[in-house]
C-alpha cells in the first residue's frame, strides 16, 4: 500500500489568523476626515473648512470633534451604519449626496 507522504504528522498547521477589531478613530482623525470631505466637497481651503466646522457646532451646541463626528457619520453611508444619537446636519444632507461615490467610501 502507498501512503500520501505530502503530508507528515506531526506538521504544524498555519495559526489562525486572527481578526484585529477596529478602533474608533481619535479626535485628531476625526477632524482630519472631515475637514477633507468639506474641501472635497466645496473645494475650500483647510482653514475655511474648520471654520464651518466651527459654525454647525456651535449653532448645534456641540464641540468641533462632535460636529466632525457627524459629517464623517453622514459621509459613511446609509442609515445603519450611522450612530443612533448623531444629529441630523440638514446642511450637509445635499453635500455628501453631491460627492462622487469614491470620495464617500473614502470616509468611512
Amino acid at each position: 500500500m502507498i501512503e500520501d507522504a505530502t503530508e507528515t504528522p506531526g506538521t504544524a498547521l498555519p495559526a489562525p489568523m486572527r481578526l484585529i477589531p477596529r478602533r474608533r478613530p481619535d479626535g485628531r482623525e476625526l477632524l482630519a476626515t472631515a475637514k477633507g470631505i468639506l474641501i472635497a466637497a466645496r473645494g475650500c481651503s483647510d482653514a475655511q473648512a474648520f471654520d464651518e466646522l466651527l459654525d454647525v457646532s456651535r449653532r448645534h451646541h456641540l464641540t468641533v470633534i462632535g460636529a466632525a463626528r457627524g459629517l464623517v457619520d453622514l459621509a459613511a453611508g446609509p442609515a445603519p451604519r450611522r450612530r443612533s444619537d448623531s444629529v441630523r446636519f440638514d446642511e450637509w444632507e445635499q453635500l455628501i449626496t453631491q460627492l462622487p461615490a469614491r470620495a464617500r467610501a473614502h470616509a468611512s
